[in-house]
């Protein structure tokens, strides 16, 4: 985990200082809340069959983030950021919860407004590793989920050059293992509304 991490922000570190900071240098601080999430469930060896598929909807779960995003014009910025989604709980046959720590890289091509509200509407796609994380168990095995694939895609509005407020579609994978053993694949699917504020610097 520590190298895969070592070499994302390794990665982020050599791409940022290519350009040169022609636009906004900032530090973006957000809360966010899923407005829909579900978690799928796929080849899980259970009662002896390979190949089942299941998805179970959770509540739903709050989120913690913050960017920094590098200027490298007038309308386009890249950048790094996390986010942390705090435990939710999803009913099957009994009650699962869980959440995840995404660690990302991120782009965001930006158009400015001339509005007396809005001063910018931008997309952001994001893309690097997740931590997924439960407390559960399955008969008495405890789960847990090793690192995946973090990919994230939405837009967004600024207000005033300071408030902004985010839609993001999102996606987190990892294996789910039960003592140690693998069961299968897991995606955890969630879409937000995110509002923030934005430190210039």
């Amino acid at each position: 985990m520590k190298k895969s991490l070592l070499g994302l922000l390794l990665a982020a570190a050599l791409v940022v200082p290519a350009f040169a900071a022609k636009g906004d240098t900032s530090i973006n601080a957000k809360l966010g809340l899923g407005v829909n999430s579900n978690v799928a469930v796929s080849g899980a060896m259970i009662s002896g069959a390979d190949d089942v598929f299941y998805e179970l909807k959770t509540d739903m779960p709050f989120m913690l983030g913050a960017e920094f995003f590098y200027g490298t014009s007038d309308n386009f910025s890249i950048g790094f950021g996390a986010n942390y989604v705090f435990d939710a709980d999803s009913k099957a046959l009994s009650k699962y919860g869980g959440g995840t720590t995404n660690i990302y890289v991120a782009i965001k091509p930006e158009a400015k407004i001339e509005s007396n509200i809005f001063t910018s509407l931008y997309l952001i796609g994001q893309f690097g590793l997740s931590f997924g994380r439960t407390d559960s168990d399955i008969e008495g095995d405890a789960l847990s989920i090793d690192r995946g694939l973090y990919l994230g895609a939405g837009f967004g509005v600024t207000i005033k050059d300071a408030v902004f407020v985010e839609l993001i579609f999102s996606s987190c994978n990892g294996k789910l293992k039960a003592d140690g053993i693998q069961l299968g694949d897991i995606q955890y699917s969630i879409t937000s509304v995110n509002v923030g504020y934005k430190f210039n610097i």
